[in-house]
């Protein structure tokens, strides 16, 4: 269950936009009647960097309402977090470890300091990223503070939970330029042209389609491999159009995919197989996406 979970998240989604691509390639309102030929791709460099911002509220008082913002490369994590108390500003550094537990959710421990005023707390936790989307996260969080208590100290529930934006970052040049192949990196598409805003509705652009659904299947691969990059690698998938078709703003695709990974703590090697579908709709000035099934 644990290894089909994942391999939802990296092949039914973006192995079915992928297959859209193709479709609006066709401009036809018939089946594609030669669909393209089965495309592989094998990614094994490092993986992107996770950077996050987020909003969270929990026990200890001094982190009731508090900001924060985390950076994960693989295995190790930074989270810096701020809030206000009732004797003035809180600052917060967490350190994390994110070991290759193979879980349905990216795990982790993490150790940290806090200051607000003259008190020092420090805590011990372990900790979850739920994902909720391809960058919206439901953190949790729970473990055990040290505390200022009197002229002493106490131990203390240390809970928070919250919600967090994540994005991937692209920190290895090598991997970059190993992977031209299978799309620009994160950093290149933010960067890189985007469809002007039209003055007025024209009619489906098949190849504005084929543009943005090749960045979003680039966006939605490095953001589950940052995210899982702790407990698998070496993802390996190959998928092929099974029939498209474009029906005025409407376009539909079916694809079929196979697809493995690795799990980093044993070396298993786990694969699955399927069908997919999309649907997409014109707007006027772009295509959206308006559902997936698998």
């Amino acid at each position: 269950m644990v290894m089909a979970a994942l391999l939802r998240i990296l092949l039914f989604t973006t192995l079915t936009v992928l297959g859209a691509s193709f479709a609006a390639a066709q401009g036809s309102n018939e089946p594609a009647s030669e669909p393209p030929a089965d495309t592989s791709v094998n990614l094994s460099s490092e993986v992107p960097a996770l950077f996050s911002v987020g909003v969270s509220g929990g026990f200890p008082s001094y982190q009731t309402v508090a900001l924060s913002v985390s950076l994960q490369s693989s295995f190790v994590g930074l989270q810096a977090k701020g809030s206000w108390t009732a004797v003035g500003p809180f600052v917060g550094l967490q350190l994390r470890g994110y070991p290759p537990v193979p879980f349905p959710v990216p795990l982790y421990l993490g150790v940290g300091v806090g200051i607000y005023g003259s008190n020092v707390s420090y805590h011990a936790a372990v900790g979850g990223h739920v994902p909720l989307g391809r960058t919206l996260r439901f953190d949790v969080e729970a473990g055990v503070a040290s505390v200022p208590l009197l002229d002493s100290r106490s131990l203390a529930p240390h809970v928070a939970l919250g919600l967090s934006y994540a994005v991937p970052i692209e920190v290895d040049v090598d991997a970059r330029e190993d992977n031209e192949e299978f799309g620009r990196s994160v950093s290149e598409r933010s960067s890189g042209p985007v469809m002007p805003a039209c003055a007025q509705p024209v009619a489906p652009d098949s190849g504005a389609l084929d543009d943005a659904l090749e960045r979003l299947v680039d966006e939605w691969i490095a953001s589950a491999r940052a995210t899982y990059g702790s407990v698998y690698s070496d993802l390996n998938y190959s998928y092929s159009v099974t029939s498209s078709s474009i029906s005025g703003t409407s376009a539909k695709v079916s694809v079929s995919y196979s697809g493995s990974v690795r799990e980093i703590a044993t070396g298993t090697r786990h694969e699955t197989s399927g069908t997919a579908a999309a649907e997409f709709e014109w707007t006027g000035c772009s295509w959206v996406s308006r559902g997936v099934t698998y």
